[in-house]
């Protein structure tokens, strides 16, 4: 398996990038799940939504390479029917949206509540825009109510149509990113 996709094959870069926001997506989930069993103010809550965070700021990070390194490293043809190239580039596409679009939105509600955000405690973003609460409450509601369970039924279909493809259409959409 070289670094860059063929036609029919991923290639080790974007099996690699796939897994790692795989990874990092699923500890942004956790880390702020386990931040909601604390109390408010109490130090566990803080680190975990540090965590939380950071992990979301790393998924970015990540997107963001593999955008940079899409068309160096190719992506092998897509199996399957019309509609499924065309739900499949939907659901692509929102999950690249708000990998990127949740993080960004993080950060402007820390700014606009005046809070700075630490990155896994090795360095902090400073405040640099002035105080609007209103506005980081709206973007907090935004950011939980609707994109966050938007991302997790994104992450559902990427999964599901992984699993059609395997167990219905029986191509090797699912085996040629897992070898």
């Amino acid at each position: 398996m070289g670094l860059r996709s063929t036609d029919t094959q991923w290639g080790a870069t974007n099996k690699l990038l796939h897994w790692a926001l795989f990874l990092v997506v699923l500890a942004t989930f956790v880390a702020v799940n386990v931040a909601g069993t604390y109390d408010r103010g109490t130090d566990e809550r803080a680190w975990w939504m540090v965590m939380h965070r950071s992990f979301g700021l790393l998924a970015m990070l990540i997107m963001v390479v593999y955008l940079i390194l899409r068309p160096w490293a190719r992506r092998p043809y897509q199996h399957g029917a019309l509609w499924q190239s065309h739900l499949s580039t939907v659901v692509h596409l929102g999950l690249v949206l708000l990998v990127i679009g949740m993080p960004i939105a993080g950060l402007l509600m820390s700014q606009f509540a005046q809070r700075e955000v630490s990155v896994f405690g090795w360095f902090a973003i400073p405040v640099v825009l002035g105080e609007n609460r209103d506005l980081s409450s709206m973007i907090y509601d935004a950011h939980t109510k609707v994109a966050a369970p938007l991302v997790f039924v994104l992450i559902l279909l990427h999964i599901g149509g992984a699993l059609w493809h395997h167990f219905f259409d029986k191509d090797n959409t699912l085996t040629r990113m897992l070898k």
